[in-house]
């Protein structure tokens, strides 16, 4: 069973949902691990915390229908983002973000 991870503001996370990656306070450290099940008590603190979005995993439904209709999304997003002349630094931070958002969507 494939998996994807997905962010999600706190109120939008069911308990019983899996951290896909850490929770880093403002501090820098670590609050919550990635892996650990979330129940109400915790989804509450983080709230109250003034955390924004938490990273969750969820079982990946889409077929390949959708997921090309996303990557051409996201081709077409960084395209934009990336319009008009640009330095090789530019077009190597775009190849990056292609790259990094292609693999999330495979």
């Amino acid at each position: 069973m494939k998996t994807r991870t997905v962010w999600l503001p706190p109120g939008r996370v069911a308990p019983g949902m899996t951290l896909a990656v850490p929770v880093i306070g403002r501090d820098g450290k670590t609050l919550l691990a990635a892996g650990v099940t979330l129940d109400p008590t915790t989804l509450d603190r983080l709230t109250r915390r003034g955390v924004e979005a938490l990273a969750v995993s969820e079982i990946d439904a889409r077929d390949p229908a959708e997921l090309a209709r996303e990557r051409a999304a996201s081709e077409e997003r960084l395209r934009h983002l990336f319009r008009g002349e640009g330095s090789d630094a530019r077009s190597e931070l775009h190849a990056a973000l292609l790259a990094w958002r292609l693999e999330e969507l495979q």
